[in-house]
């Protein structure tokens, strides 16, 4: 694959369109509880982001095996973070209804 940053003055984006789409499903938001945000410190520079191993074991479908090295679709993942902030809503509006 390329090395390096990459840098774009525009929007990056995928194909999305529902039409390209077959046996669509809602995802499970809780699987956000088993993931770990982390930092790091990578070829010298600080980062943050994931471990492409432990979110293997949570949502295989986000990582992807190269010739030697785990790479992460990190925009997949809002997918996952969209449907836990949904589930912490209810939770909120259940624990308001509660008082």
């Amino acid at each position: 694959g390329t090395q390096g940053s990459l840098t774009v003055t525009g929007n990056v984006t995928a194909y999305s369109d529902e039409r390209l789409k077959d046996n669509v499903e809602t995802l499970d938001g809780s699987k956000v509880y088993e993931m770990r945000g982390v930092s790091f410190t990578k070829d010298g520079e600080a980062g943050s982001g994931v471990i492409a191993q432990e979110l293997q074991k949570v949502a295989p479908e986000l990582v992807h095996e190269g010739e030697e090295y785990l790479s992460v679709a990190y925009g997949n993942l809002v997918g996952y973070l969209i449907e836990a902030v949904k589930d912490l809503k209810v939770e909120v509006e259940a624990l308001k209804g509660a008082k």
